[in-house]
């Protein structure tokens, strides 16, 4: 009986490669959120938001599926799974984190967008123009946050991405160690350099 073939590179950069694609496909989803203060129209903006709200939560979907097949996987064949695609999986699905944090701030900007909808409808008075222009600053601060976990998810994964090809060259002889695994509140960048007490905070 011939024995298993071993993962070696090429299987390495097939795994890789997947890691690679969702991070494009996340990239591509901060890249088309409306860009802060941008001269777009409401209706305009409210259909970016709408198409990215679709994209991203598309790619978490794909997070969980692709987790309940991997643990379905091991009652369904006998042996002892692939350890790359092991790997992949657990460094894919910790990308769900940053995105679950992103689609909460989309999910506050589609309701920033109710209001602008809301307020353009009255009457037009100097208190209602103050009222826009303090929602507009509010409905950008929560896109610029959605943006930041987008691209600190996706940059992670690229990152990933690399030590799995590292671990099939047999570069990583020692096993893939694993990525310290945080949550992050709402308002909190993913990779955020230290900050004096007295410094401002940039949201994106």
């Amino acid at each position: 009986m011939t024995p298993p073939e071993l993962p070696g590179p090429l299987t390495g950069l097939d795994q890789a490669a997947h890691l690679h694609s969702l991070a494009e496909r996340i990239h591509h989803a901060a890249d088309d959120l409306p860009a802060p203060e941008s001269a777009h129209s409401l209706a305009s903006i409210s259909e970016e938001v709408e198409d990215q709200v679709r994209v991203v939560a598309g790619i978490f979907s794909s997070l969980a599926h692709e987790a309940a097949v991997h643990g379905r996987a091991p009652k369904r064949h006998r042996g002892a799974p692939d350890a790359l695609v092991h790997h992949k999986v657990v460094l894919m699905t910790r990308a769900a984190d940053p995105l679950g944090w992103a689609l909460a701030k989309l999910g506050e900007a589609v309701v920033q967008i109710g209001r602008l909808h809301e307020m353009s409808a009255g009457p037009r008075t100097p208190e209602r123009t103050k009222a826009l222009s303090r929602a507009r600053a509010d409905l950008d601060e929560r896109l610029q946050s959605a943006h930041r976990h987008l691209t600190g998810a996706a940059s992670t994964l690229h990152r990933n991405a690399d030590l799995l090809v590292a671990a099939a060259s047999g570069t990583g002889r020692a096993g893939l160690p694993s990525p310290v695994h945080r949550t992050w509140p709402p308002d909190a960048a993913p990779v955020s350099p230290p900050v004096s007490p007295n410094s401002s905070r940039t949201l994106r």
